[in-house]
């Protein structure tokens, strides 16, 4: 079942942002000219990684050859490997930012949308399950998610590390650009007392607003705003100074010298630097929310160990559900064969009763066949299964060829034996576990579906 599992995935690492978004274009094609070699498909996009997830016979092969019709670098990983991946996805350890919560939104989002549209199997229902409860339990266990970790989000805290908390404050965004929309979005979650939004052009102030639910006003009016906030983040992209020291001085004596904390994170920066030495003023720049934002980073990188370990006991406790789900298949289709033989061997007792036959006689016969044909597709795999080797593996024993050497090297001599009798072990239980299932299903086909009567 695992190793019909794989994922070719496109990302940040390996990429560009061009050939990502050419990537997603191309696989959702791909892949719906190839729904007849799968059994189900997952596609995950986000703005930093395209993947498809496959379930198929022959998925690997299926993978390169989609991978051999996108124009980037695209990486293949199968069975456990990929597993793996789509974990450590979920946790946000693959992103560009280590930690980001929106990636467990996305990998939600991925499942939901191929359930409704029904290219999710039982298989990659199960692995998702899975890796958003680790995803999840990442997050609760580990400060992995911690912290502000991009410009605007450090703004933010910064800000509200500054005012003691940013209830009931009021807030000028100066600029509706990309980083003035990031600032303002973080700062909507928020319960502040109003937002402003700033911008020389007036429409993208109010488009800006209305999404975050603000009050737009134009450029040229932010100076009246800062007289009556709490706070000023400045975002535009502007050649020259948005604040300069003349203006934010009147500002200041409208207030009366009531503090103002200002924040510039524009490149070049928007606030003149002698802003700084005003009464009342407490001015922050870039290189303070960048050692805002290396220190946050660091922190999170620090809890990767403890996120990995959460994976690795995640990937164990995956294996066990992984077989036990395999288990609980076999186990029903024992039932439904043995059912059908029953149902079969009924129909043939009761026309020999109805001759006249002894019943004893009947009953006897009856009991034989039911054991005989109920047990034989599992006898018959078996037999098959003795038949069968592992190259070079005993299934009961490995011989080792060392003779002799160091305490160490018996140790790695007997932990190579412990791994090639678990290789052998699960190639056996692979192979019964599979000849059973299918022998099972040509019977049962055979007997009708196993009807009861």
């Amino acid at each position: 079942m695992l190793h019909d599992f794989g994922v070719l995935s496109f990302s940040h690492q390996r990429c560009t942002v061009d050939e990502l978004a050419d990537a997603e274009r191309r696989l959702n094609f791909l892949a719906s000219q190839a729904k007849g070699k799968m059994r189900g498909f997952v596609i995950l996009n986000t703005c930093n990684r395209v993947e498809i997830y496959v379930s198929a016979e022959r998925v690997r092969s299926i993978l390169e050859e989609l991978r051999a019709n996108v124009e980037a670098e695209g990486r293949i990983l199968c069975g456990i490997d990929a597993v793996r991946h789509l974990f450590r996805v979920s946790c946000g350890l693959e992103s560009m930012i280590v930690g980001e919560d929106q990636i467990l939104g996305q990998v939600k989002k991925s499942i939901f949308d191929s359930k409704k549209v029904g290219t999710a199997d039982e298989l990659l229902n199960f692995v998702f399950e899975r890796a958003i409860k680790v995803g999840k339990r990442a997050r609760a266990e580990t400060r992995i998610n911690e912290g502000s970790v991009s410009i605007g989000s450090a703004a933010v805290e910064l800000a509200e590390r500054e005012t003691h908390g940013l209830k009931g404050k009021k807030i000028l965004v100066i600029g509706a650009g990309e980083m003035g929309s990031l600032v303002a979005k973080a700062l909507a979650e928020k319960d502040l007392g109003g937002m402003f939004i700033a911008n020389r052009t007036f429409e993208r102030a109010i488009e800006l607003a209305r999404a975050v639910g603000g009050t737009a006003a134009r450029l040229e009016e932010k100076e009246y705003y800062m007289q009556i906030c709490d706070v000023a983040i400045s975002t535009t992209s502007a050649p020259h100074y948005i604040l300069t020291y003349d203006a934010v001085k009147e500002v200041m004596a409208k207030r009366k010298n009531h503090p103002l904390i200002i924040i510039d994170i524009a490149n070049p920066r928007d606030v003149e630097e002698r802003v700084a030495e005003i009464e009342g003023v407490k001015l922050f720049n870039l290189d303070c929310l960048q050692e805002i934002s290396e220190e946050n980073l660091r922190r999170r990188l620090s809890e990767v160990g403890k996120v990995e370990r959460i994976i690795d006991e995640e990937i164990e406790i995956f294996i066990k559900l992984l077989r036990r789900k395999r288990v609980e298949r076999l186990i029903s289709l024992l039932y439904t064969y043995g059912n059908a033989v029953r149902s079969e061997e009924k129909r043939e007792a009761l026309a020999y009763l109805r001759k006249g036959r002894d019943a004893e006689e009947v009953l006897d016969a009856f009991s034989k066949a039911v054991l005989s044909k109920t047990l034989h597709p599992a006898v018959s795999v078996l037999r098959r299964l003795a038949e069968q080797s592992v190259e070079g593996v005993e299934i009961e024993g490995v011989e080792s060829e060392s003779s002799g050497g160091s305490e160490k090297q018996d140790n790695d001599t007997k932990d190579g034996e412990r791994s090639a009798k678990k290789e052998a072990l699960d190639e056996a239980v692979k192979f019964l576990t599979e000849e059973l299932e299918r022998e099972l299903e040509r019977r049962i086909a055979q007997a009708g579906g196993g009807e009861s009567s």
